[in-house]
């Protein structure tokens, strides 16, 4: 059969047998390949950034790696890395420096934000305003709150620090010292961290709070019950499931806490403000200790990881007893 195209140019072509059916059209859907298309990207960002980086850090913690001696041949140690951090005193005081911060900072911002979304439970004039000079430091990067706060207590010139010093003249006292002695360097960063995020508290506690029902607060009127007592009674245990959210979220921040703590002090001084994350960066950075910072980095995971899994067995325990 010859078919005459538009050009005018002949087509032979075999002609099509009208009995036999067309091939069923497979749709790209459905091939097996198309899911694993989709999940593509995806898998290749979490391995660029996430397993590679992790298998990385398992080698190299299991060697003699240290960039500033690259004369050194490179041995595999298995585990003596971590050996040698659990024989270094360094690690023990970073590790209760790192808890004493995350602890106390956490404590104080708790207590904090659940009296403030008490008190703006209630009907309070120019609520509005005060709650967003509340909420201001928290959304100002931590570098940057670092640095502002850098400034106000520098020395004998910082604004903080000459008025202090004004007032200490004036009582005939010692001065306050703020960043430059041992003692108070951590109290100063503690009291920075609260400034900061007991507004986030605040936040968490404030949803929890206008999630109670008001029937249990209705029936406690009626039975003449105290003010303390319907807070301890109604108030924090069906606040429970907030409560723990809020101080989950909060305590794995703070203990990773690192841009304020480098700013600020940068663990000193000596070691009296130095974190795991602090020393961690040090050896890596400073030190060019790489394999040494690769198991530190590794025994931090293992602490986040025990931290987060006892945070969530709380968690779940506390919404079984909810349920029930």
């Amino acid at each position: 059969m010859t078919d005459t195209s538009l050009d005018g140019r002949s087509n032979t072509s075999p002609p099509r047998d009208a009995a036999t059916p067309p091939a069923p059209k497979v749709s790209i859907q459905n091939r097996a390949y198309f899911p694993w298309l989709l999940m593509a990207p995806t898998l290749i960002i979490l391995l660029v950034v996430g397993i590679f980086p992790f298998g990385y850090s398992i080698y190299l913690a299991s060697t003699n790696i240290i960039l500033s001696r690259p004369q050194l041949d490179t041995f595999f140690l298995g585990l003596e890395q971590y050996q040698d951090l659990m024989q270094d005193p360094q690690f023990f005081n970073a590790l209760r420096i790192t808890f004493i911060y995350t602890i106390t900072a956490v404590f104080i911002e708790f207590w904090a934000g659940l009296g403030l979304a008490l008190l703006f439970k209630r009907n309070i004039r120019g609520k509005a305003v005060y709650r967003l000079l509340l909420l201001l430091p928290m959304v100002i990067p931590p570098l940057v709150v670092g640095l502002i706060w850098r400034y106000m207590l520098f020395p004998n010139s910082g604004l903080i620090s000459f008025y202090s010093n004004e007032i200490a003249t004036f009582l005939n006292i010692a001065p306050p010292t703020f960043l430059s002695a041992p003692g108070s360097a951590l109290r100063t960063l503690i009291f920075i961290d609260v400034w900061q995020w007991t507004a986030f508290m605040f936040l968490i506690l404030s949803a929890g709070l206008a999630a109670i029902p008001p029937e249990p607060y209705e029936a406690a009127e009626i039975d003449g019950a105290s003010s303390w007592r319907v807070f301890w009674t109604i108030t924090l245990p069906m606040l429970r499931p907030a409560i723990l959210i809020a101080v989950v979220i909060r305590t794995m921040d703070a203990f990773r806490t690192y841009d304020q703590i480098a700013v600020l002090t940068a663990g000193g001084p000596g070691n009296s403000t130095e974190t795991l994350n602090i020393w961690l960066t040090n050896l890596g950075f400073r030190f060019f200790n790489v394999s040494k910072a690769a198991a530190l980095s590794l025994v931090i995971f293992v602490i986040i990881v025990v931290l987060s899994f006892v945070f969530v067995k709380v968690l779940s325990r506390t919404s079984i007893e909810e349920r029930e």
